[in-house]
């Protein structure tokens, strides 16, 4: 788990968690609920943000444990980064809400060459997400600072 300060100064967080009864796990609960200072000092606004899980079986609440992971996330006011359907291999694993994998019983299955997919799918959409909005946010900063004569000289 990372830190809260390291929480704090990322541009963007990719949770994961295995599915507890079609419920993130206490140990995730737990730390965003930790996150309470972060929040009222809105430490996490603007951050992007996804989710993941993995479960033991098929139909083992993969979605709805993505999905719970969604609420706090919006409370936190972090921007929230799917994987969608906008990619051909989100027809054949995960789920638009975040890559998932079976794990098997004993937690000793490996992910699939297709939840690999997924996964990777989904970590280069949260990183080119990321990059556009920080350019973006840094662009729209630097026009918002900058005097009318600035503005003006730059053509902005």
């Amino acid at each position: 788990m990372p830190t809260l300060a390291e929480l704090a100064d990322a541009d963007a967080v990719v949770f994961g968690t295995p599915t507890r009864y079609g419920n993130i796990s206490a140990e995730l609960k737990s730390f965003i609920d930790m996150t309470g200072q972060l929040w009222m000092e809105g430490k996490l606004v603007n951050k992007i943000a996804s989710a993941f899980t993995s479960t033991s079986s098929d139909h083992g609440g993969q979605e709805t444990t993505t999905f719970t992971m969604i609420p706090p996330l919006i409370h936190l006011g972090m921007i929230l980064v799917t994987p969608g359907y906008a990619d051909p291999v989100m027809f054949e694993a995960g789920t638009p809400y975040g890559a998932t994998s079976v794990s098997g019983l004993n937690s000793d299955v490996p992910p699939t060459d297709k939840d690999l997919a997924v996964a990777r799918f989904q970590g280069k959409r949260v990183a080119e997400t990321t990059r556009a909005f920080l350019q973006g946010f840094k662009e729209t900063q630097v026009r918002i600072t900058m005097s009318p004569e600035e503005k003006a000289k730059k053509k902005v």
